[in-house]
């Protein structure tokens, strides 16, 4: 990271940090973003992570939009500022939110949104969100994935805007630390000490496209494969019954020691923006299996970090599952370059720069 000179106290630039909620993330960005900024943290809903951020003293309001349009919002954000003017505005999460944000901020100031989803941006499916992308003041975007920018940029009023790639970045030692001596899933669901173990986390919603495991678990029923998920079944418990090394472990507060337990890690979304599990996956040593569209193309260097199958093709999937099932030596290797592709590229320190490149950028501008 490049070197940055801190002001002296009382003159570091003030941010005004708008989320919808806070994750390990976001928190660990935003403790290390307070060494640069003077921040201000607008959060909707509470969490444990915004205890923390209590706990260190950041300058903490939690303040929920009930509408998209909702004066009485903009008003308590026109109070805050009685604190100091903000130099930069920073919303992270929510549509209501950035709505608000944006008609808050007659100023003009430097306004950047947010942008983790492909889809739901023409004005018939996502009114507000096309208003939102399409207004003025909105100085910057920032898109989670090379894929997201390749969608804002496919609106000819976002062409000439100031898209940026930003990714999420990571706390390895934390998330390691998270996973502790593993979940011991072996012995609690009675797998071999030999059987090969892919792991999946997700709420199933249709987009999800579980059907590919399922089908990878019938075609591969007498491999020594299992596959676990974590996360709401939506149903699919029901309809996947009939095949035993499926598993369902429900939603869990801490996935982690899952993760540490599995072999490989599975994400089979066909429309999947960036995908933070296959990220908390390969930290922990994991390579990751998923299609070949959306932000899995910036996470997974094929044949170094994982692989990717041919979206739409099920049977790919299952080849690929196989295949990693065949060679324990490609799986230890493929994870331990995962590992050294997050410390390379997705760190906590590496998306701090990635901002204060886009803020800098912005600041210097507004002079």
């Amino acid at each position: 990271m490049r070197q940055r000179s801190v002001p002296r106290r009382g003159t570091m630039h003030k941010l005004l940090f708008v989320t919808k909620y806070v994750d390990h993330i976001l928190y660990f960005f935003l403790a290390r973003l307070s060494r640069e900024f003077r921040l201000t943290i607008v959060v909707d809903q509470k969490n444990e992570w915004t205890e923390k951020l209590g706990a260190d003293q950041a300058d903490l309001v939690h303040l929920a939009p009930r509408t998209k349009f909702d004066s009485r919002f903009r008003r308590a954000i026109d109070e805050l500022e009685v604190k100091g003017r903000w130099d930069l505005v920073q919303c992270f999460h929510g549509n209501a939110q950035l709505a608000n944000i944006i008609r808050w901020n007659k100023q003009r100031l430097p306004l950047i949104a947010y942008r983790a989803r492909i889809g739901h941006l023409k004005f018939r499916e996502n009114p507000t969100a096309y208003w939102n992308a399409r207004h003025p003041t909105l100085s910057a975007v920032a898109a989670v994935s090379n894929e997201v920018k390749a969608y804002l940029e496919s609106f000819s009023f976002l062409q000439g805007r100031n898209v940026h790639v930003l990714p999420h970045g990571i706390n390895r030692q934390w998330v390691a630390s998270q996973s502790g001596e593993g979940f011991g899933l072996r012995a609690k669901l009675g797998i071999d000490d030999d059987a090969f173990i892919v792991v999946s986390i997700a709420t199933l919603r249709p987009v999800k496209r579980f059907n590919y495991i399922v089908h990878a678990a019938e075609k591969l029923s007498g491999r020594p494969i299992h596959f676990v998920h974590v996360g709401e079944p939506k149903g699919w418990d029901q309809k996947a019954s009939h095949l035993p090394k499926i598993h369902f472990l429900g939603q869990l507060k801490n996935p982690f020691p899952i993760l540490a337990d599995g072999d490989v890690f599975a994400m089979t979304s066909h429309n999947e923006a960036f995908g933070r599990a296959n990220l908390e996956a390969m930290a922990l040593g994991k390579p990751v299996i998923g299609s070949n569209t959306g932000g899995l193309l910036d996470l997974v260097e094929p044949e170094v970090t994982g692989r990717l199958f041919d979206t739409g093709s099920a049977d790919d999937f299952a080849r690929i599952v196989g295949d990693y099932c065949d060679d324990r030596d490609a799986v230890d290797s493929h994870g331990r370059n995962a590992i050294e592709r997050v410390d390379r590229l997705f760190t906590t320190e590496k998306m701090v720069e990635r901002y204060l490149q886009l803020y800098d950028g912005l600041l210097s501008r507004k002079q």
